[in-house]
Parts: C-alpha cells; structure tokens; sequence
C-alpha cells in the first residue's frame, strides 16, 4: 500500500506482464536495473541512487553487499515497493501515491531507491552465522526464514525509513502525519504494551510496524550512535543468544529488552508532544474505543455533511449526517487506488480499480459518479489512469489527474456525460499533481503539486491558457486537499508540528493559519457556522467544529522533525550522473533460477522441493519428493511452468510409489507408477466494484505407466494410461471488514474432471460449492457447503482422491458420494494477549456444523449415510509477533456407523492447517 513498503517475498505477481512490453537493463557491479522501454531516464536515476549508496552510506548496516535485480513496474496504479528473497530481487512499481500526507512528497523514484536499497543492504549482511548455515541447508526462503525469525519486522522497516529520512531532506520522519498514530494513543492515554502493538488488534487501533520501527531504530541511533544496529543485528543473525537474540542484545547492549526499549523510545518522543488541545473545538461524532473513520467530509448545506465513514466491522460508505447527528447511509465505493471521494450539487465522484483479465501488473482506473437526487450510481466509460476526479460547478466537467505508463503527469478534463478527454493542462515541468479542484467559474484549476525534487507549493491554473500561478511558495512540508470557498483556498499543510488547516486567497496570495490542533487534520469544509475538519484520533478520524478564524502560527520542532542520523543529510543533489550503457534485457536470462529448498502443504500431500523463479517471474521450476496421506503413497517429482504468454503452460514428470486402491470393504490394490504431464491453465482476474472475482480453467494430459508392488496379490492388465485432468474454479467474494469472520456474500466454485483417453475405462468427477452469507450479526457468517464425487466401477485406475468427507468420518467405500454442509462461524472475544513473544491471541472464534454425506456402495447396492454434527473452536494467533496463524479443535458427533471404527460415535480432532506456516 501507499502508506508503506513492502520487504517480504510473495509480493510479486507471477506472469503479470504482457509479452509486447520490452524490457531494457542497466548493468553495473552494484545493481541491474530492468524497466521497459521508454523508461530509461528512472533507470538511470535508480542506478545512479544505489550505486551511491552502496559507495558511501552501507557502513551503519554492514559492509557486504550483494549484487541485486531490480525490476521497474510501470503497467500498474499501485504505489509500493519491495525486496525479497527467493529469488533475490526488487520490484518498484512507479506511480507515485496521490496523498503526499503518508509518504512525503520526494520524488517517487529517489524514495524507492533510498527505502528499498536499504532492505538489499539488510539482506546482504544478514547472512551469517546460523542464519548463513540455514542459507547453505535451505537457500534464500531458508535465510529469510531464519533473519526474520531473528530481527523483528519493526526494524527491517523503521531502518529503511530513518534511511529514507538520513538521506534526503524529507523522509517518512519529517512528516508530522507518520507520527499521528502514536500521538493520538499518547492524547488518549492509552499505553499499550510492546506485544500488543507488535501484534496488532481486530477491535483497537495500533500504529503498525513501520511507525513502531521508526521510533525505535530512530532513538537507538540517536541515543548509541550510527554504528549501534550494525552491532545489534549482527548478534542477533549470527543467533548469539539463541532465545530472542534481538531482544538479548539490546538487553546487553543497553540494558533493556526489546519492550523496555519500546518505552523508551516513545518516551523519547512523546515528550514533545503537547498532552491537551491547543484551539477549542465541538466534537461531532462518536468518540470511544470502538475504530470508526470519517475521514472526508463535505457541506451539503442547512447543516447537513456528507462524509465517508468506516469501522472495524463495516466496508468503507458514503453517508449523510443531518444537524441532529443522525446518519443515512447512501452508497459504498467499489476497490480503489486511493480512498478520496469528492462531492459537489448533490454528486459524490470516486475512482475504482479495473485490471487486465489475465496481466496482473495492468491495471486502470474509472471515474464513478453518484447522483443523490436519482440515486443512481453511473461510470464514465472510458477506462484510464487516473485519481482524484473533482465536478466542476456547471455540472458538465470533471477534472482528474492523468498518469501515463512513461510516467507523465497532467491534469485531464473530461466531459461529465461520455468521459471523453476534452482538454489536457499543459505540464512543462513535469509537476504531479494532488487533488484538482475547479474554482472561479470553472476558469481556474486548484492544485497541490510536487516538483521534481520533491518540494510542494499550491498553484492555480487557467483552464483557458494553462498559465500556472504560485499561491503557496514550493517546499519541503507536504501539503494536503484544497477545497476552494469564494476568494479563498483552504487546504491541508505540514507546516508545523502537526497537519492542520490553512488558508490563502486568490488575489493577494496572504497566508493564515485556520486550525491548531495536536494531532493530523485529513481534510476540512467550511460552514455558515465555522470550519469542520476530521483529526486523527486512538479511535480513528472524528469530525471537530471550530470557529473560522485565524490562529497563531505553530513552530516546527527541530528536535523529533528534524532528526541528524550523522550520514551527512541529503544526497539526493549530490548523486553524479553516470554515462550507463542501456542495452536490450534478454527474457530468458536465467530462467533456472533455483533458490530454495521449500517445504510443500498441500493437505492430503506434504513434501520438501527446490524451487526456482527467474527475475521476470515468468518461469516457475520445482524438483522434489512429498507423501499423499490420504493413500500413504511417496512421490518425487519435477514440474516447469510458464507464464509470459496468455496461457500458462506447464510440464513435469511424477514417480508415486505404492499407491493403494481398496477393492472392496476387505482388498486393496498396491502399485508403482511414472507420470508425464504438460497442460495449460488461464488465470483470469475480474475483480470490480465491491467483488474480489476471478476464474481459472485448464486442462493437462498425462501418460502413465505402472507396475503392482511385491505386495499386492493382483497383477495389472493395464500397465499404460492416457487420461486429461481438467479443472474449472470460480471465485466471487465481495470486500469485508477486519472484524469480519468471512464475506457476508461470496462463492466458491470447483470442478475437476479426469478421463481415460485410450482402451483403460476410468473417470471421476468432483465438485465443491461454498456459498458465504452474513449471519445474524455483522461478524457472524453463514457458511453452506455443497461436494459431490462420483468415479467408475471398473476400478482399473484410481484418480486422486480431492473430496473433503464428512467430519468425524474416515474414508468410505463408494461409487458416488455427495456431502452437505452448515456452519455458522461467530467471534467469541478479542484477547490481545500474548505470552514470552511467542504467540498472541487476537481473536477466538467458533463454528457449530452439521454435515450430511451419502455414498453409493455399489457392491451392495446401497445408499449408505454418514452424519455428523459438532463444533469447533479456532485461535487465530500470531507466531512470534509476526506470522498469522489459526489453530483449533473440533468435536464430531457421529450419527452414523463410521466405516473404519464401527465402534466410534466421538471424535475429538486438533485442527492445525500446517499450509499457513509453508505456503509458496
């Protein structure tokens, strides 16, 4: 997301490009930079950036560094980064974020840069000690496993923030909004503990690990020195101290533990920060422990606002909230890149995500408008990539910022009917744009925009000539949304310790100070009455009302805004510009790239397998061994898959050893058997409006050749097979919020089909369908479930078996088999605790169920019933103060004979769905 970057693996979209892009490289001894055509100059900035780094500002990490990958995304609207390991690389996805509140303002690429070079620096000097033994015995995921059970997340982020803040003038932590979170605990008096905040919470606000990290690595180099983390981290890695080796080597080095450091730390800062409110103001929505945002709002007049509003238990919504407080919902957006809506003569304007069907780095945006008086919701057709749309006051217009894949920026007017492109702005300078508005009759556009070197001003433009005019001299502090009242501009600004309201007039260009408030003000409507603004509080955005006039100016404070790491301040002026040889990047560079040894959880098979991936993320390679528990049969095996082309296509080869097949109720048949595949799948992503949607089809073809075990009694007639494995799955899940259990409405849908294609009869055929309802609270699911399985009588050859039976019940004799299914999954309470570091409790929750299965025994000819109904109890946890994961136990009351154990009516199971802690 925008407000932070990510440094673990799985960031990356397997054969997310189309083939017609063509990529160019940069290859120097530090980094090769990978980018498509056309983006040349950023390739040459983000080369010129870590070759500096590298050179001159790795020593307070360590001095290994390692020759990394990185791969510039210019297809998608998402603003992010990443490092990963398996396989070693980066990936910089361009555009840059519309807020500037979160992030700053620096210039997209030279942040990147900073911020994600420092995670190449971490995970070039983390591989020693036990962590590089783990590396030779498993490969990178084995090191990653290992660093980052090693040194907590906190610190992987808060270092490559306070190095994005050391080197530029800018940085996450000059911004008075990066540190909103944990004002508003510090205003609210609510100190909680260093595991709860490591861990998060489904019913409290907790600043995440980015804000968390900051404080603390900020405060351990200002406090010990640059050179203190590089001591730290080393002990830590190396496994000094096998149990919390983090936490042990702070405790030796300072004298305190990870927690008391914690506290520390936020001491530190909080000192600076002001313990009551510094302007009067009404209060004019909830304020409790319960996370509720208004985060926009907007006048609709005779008192009444319209806001957008969400909570831990309900989707983000559009609502009215009339002079007596009360609140009627009126629409929800769909997905989008960025939450701001904009609202003008009864229309609420937004923009939702579309993406390429099959290209996951291909994505757009379209403009959605609302009309209050029809209650309509309608799109402009044409699908672009754009943000922030604003109407203008006739009604025909809207204005929205344009970004080109080449990373151009300009403000586009679009008619309001068709959205067709009316006018561009002309650019020359190349600013980026924040949140457009139409003022003076439609005659003038009102923007924040940055310049190249990451300054802010406020400008206003003429539609009609395009000359620019500078209302808010360019400079570092960010500011926010503009929203135009007659002569005036009111916007958002961190010109002090905190965001807050200012004003400046279109004439005269004077500036004063609206708001003075502790804690970040988002975004501001002007009233008959005053001023109402929605400020960051321990409970989420609320809306404040204060009387609309000037208030004396707030300093900046030097000592926690201005922070000297003692790397020598901004280098982003200072990095020489190198002549690089830009050359063609040839796509089937290293296409066997193997990088780990991997466990593999797939219930019912477990195994351990190399993998590899190539730097494009177009080829997946896989060689190993695993066991199928459902027919305690052993396989080894390797497969090749291929993603750069419209289908998928993949090959492999498996050797599964004693695989059995039960005759009848009392004889089984055993044997060994070699399997060939290629085939084909087609990913498609159609996720729209409020719907995650997606839909895979494919088909493999398999030649087999098998031979019986020296145990088995029988011999085969058929040694050699043919037979199509084809599946279809569907998936529609509609967005739910973080307290929220399931969807309240979703299907899943799955069908596998194999055949026989040569003189061998066999066939099977499974289906599973789950539907998602909401139960009778806004945290409750209703979960029905639907499977049927039906396979030949021949018994000639067996598929693998996919069917998920009754619960309680061992695997019955069958010809066609069907199971129904009812659970109603509820939360019981929200613990946030933990014990030692090593598991916290977030939610427990539980499940009542009943499933009813019948299976055709078609040597008896009968129906044969399997029952049962029970309940289960789920912990969802976290592992280590970073990885999610649920456990429970279950209670089956079987209604029927269970066709293993006659004798059993209760089973009692542990549930541990071990594919969470192993996914690849």
């Amino acid at each position: 997301m925008a407000a932070g970057f990510a440094q673990q693996a799985g960031a990356q979209q397997f054969g997310g490009n189309p083939p017609s892009l063509r990529w160019q490289q940069i290859n120097t001894d530090t980094v090769r930079v990978i980018f498509p055509r056309g983006m040349e100059a950023y390739g040459r900035r983000v080369a010129d950036i870590t070759g500096y780094v590298s050179r001159y500002h790795r020593a307070t990490i360590g001095p290994l560094q390692r020759k990394v990958n990185i791969v510039l995304q210019n297809q998608t609207l998402q603003s992010n980064g990443y490092v990963q390991l398996g396989p070693f690389r980066s990936e910089f996805f361009m555009t840059p974020p519309p807020s500037s509140n979160d992030v700053g303002s620096l210039n997209w690429a030279d942040q990147l840069a900073l911020h994600e070079y420092r995670h190449v620096l971490q995970n070039s000097n983390f591989r020693k000690g036990i962590s590089k033994v783990v590396f030779y015995l498993s490969g990178e995921l084995g090191q990653a496993a290992a660093t980052n059970i090693a040194v907590p997340n906190w610190f992987w982020e808060g270092d490559a923030v306070v190095t994005e803040t050391a080197l530029s003038n800018q940085g996450r932590g000059r911004l008075p909004a990066f540190f909103n979170g944990f004002r508003a605990l510090q205003l609210a008096g609510r100190p909680y503990t260093y595991m709860q905040l490591r861990n998060g919470s489904y019913r409290r606000y907790m600043p995440d690990h980015y804000a968390t990290g900051y404080l603390m690595t900020s405060y351990g180099r200002l406090q010990y020195g640059p050179q203190f983390w590089n001591g730290v981290t080393d002990d830590a890695v190396r496994y000094r101290r096998v149990f919390y080796p983090f936490s042990q080597s702070l405790k030796h080095r300072t004298g305190k533990n990870a927690a008391g450091f914690f506290r520390a730390a936020l001491g530190s800062y909080a000192q600076h920060w002001p313990a009551a409110t510094e302007q009067a103001a009404d209060t004019l929505t909830p304020v409790g422990k319960h996370y509720t945002d208004y985060k926009y709002v907007y006048a609709a007049g005779n008192g009444r606002l319209i806001v957008s509003k969400s909570s831990f238990k309900a989707i983000p919504a559009f609502y009215e909230i009339g002079p007596d407080g009360k609140e009627s919902r009126i629409t929800a957006p769909g997905l989008g890149f960025d939450d701001y809506f904009s609202y003008r003569n009864g229309q609420l304007l937004w923009t939702e995500s579309r993406y390429s069907p099959r290209w996951g780095w291909k994505d757009y945006s379209i403009v959605k408008i609302h009309d209050r008086a029809s209650g309509q919701t309608r799109s402009l057709r044409h699908e672009r990539r754009c943000f922030s749309p604003d109407l203008s006051a006739d009604g025909r217009k809207v204005a929205v910022v344009a970004v080109t894949p080449e990373q151009a920026y300009r403000v586009e007017i679009l008619d309001a009917q068709s959205g067709a492109v009316l006018q561009s702005l002309p650019n020359p300078e190349n600013w980026y744009y924040t949140y457009p508005k139409f003022a003076a009759g439609d005659r003038l556009m009102i923007s924040a925009v940055r310049d190249k070197a990451g300054r802010m001003g406020l400008i206003s433009q003429s539609v009609e000539t395009g000359e620019s005019k500078v209302l808010v001299p360019f400079g570092v502090p960010t500011i926010g949304i503009a929203s135009v009242e007659g002569n005036a501009v009111y916007f958002t600004a961190a010109f002090g310790d905190a965001d807050n309201v200012y004003r400046v007039t279109l004439d005269d260009n004077t500036l004063q100070q609206v708001t003075r408030r502790p804690n970040g003000v988002q975004h501001m409507a002007v009233t008959d009455g005053g001023i109402i603004y929605s400020e960051f509080t321990a409970s989420g955005h609320k809306l404040l009302k204060s009387p609309l006039q000037p208030v004396a100016s707030q300093p900046r404070h030097s000592a926690w805004l201005r922070p000297d790491f003692g790397e020598g301040g901004d280098i982003l002026d200072k990095v020489p510009a190198r002549d690089y040889e830009v050359r063609k990047y040839p796509k089937a560079h290293r296409l066997f790239n193997f990088h780990s040894w991997l466990p593999r959880i797939d219930d019912p098979d477990y195994g351990l397998y190399l993998y590899g991936e190539n730097v494009l993320g177009t080829l997946q390679t896989a060689v190993g061994a695993s066991y199928n528990i459902n027919e305690n049969s052993p396989e080894v095996g390797a497969s090749v898959l291929y993603g750069a082309w419209f289908p998928y296509l993949r090959a492999g080869v498996d050797y599964r050893m004693q695989r059995k097949l039960r005759v009848n109720d009392t004889i089984s048949l055993e044997w060994n058997e070699l399997d060939w595949y290629a085939g084909f799948s087609v990913p498609l992503n159609f996720t729209a409006g409020k719907y995650f949607r997606s839909v895979s089809l494919g088909a493999n073809f398999h030649h087999l050749t098998r031979a019986r075990t020296a145990s088995s009694k029988y011999r085969f007639r058929d040694d050699n097979i043919q037979y199509v494995d084809a599946a279809f799955t569907f998936s529609n899940q509609r967005i739910r919020a973080v307290q929220n259990i399931y969807s309240h409405f979703a299907q899943s849908l799955v069908l596998r089909y194999n055949k026989t294609v040569n003189n061998v009869p066999g066939e099977q055929f499974t289906g599973r369908l789950d539907l998602y309802l909401p139960g009778f609270s806004a945290n409750h699911s209703l979960v029905l479930q639907g499977a049927y399985q039906q396979r030949d009588t021949m018994l000639r050859y067996a598929f693998t078996d996919h069917f998920v039976y009754a619960r309680g019940y061992e695997k019955p004799f069958y010809e066609h088999i069907y199971k129904a299914g009812a659970n109603y999954h509820f939360p019981i309470c929200y613990p946030d605790w933990g014990f030692a570091n090593l598991l916290y409790f977030m939610r427990l929750r539980g499940n009542v169920f009943y499933d009813h299965s019948v299976a055709y025994n078609f040597r008896s000819r009968k129906d044969v019933t399997y029952a049962s109904a029970g309940g289960e109890l789920f912990f969802d946890t976290k592992l280590g103060n970073v990885l999610p994961f649920s456990f429970g136990v279950r209670y089956s009351r079987l209604f029927d004979t269970d066709p293993v154990d006659p004798a059993r009516s209760n089973r009692f199971e542990v549930i541990v769905p071990l594919q969470q802690l192993f996914a690849y």
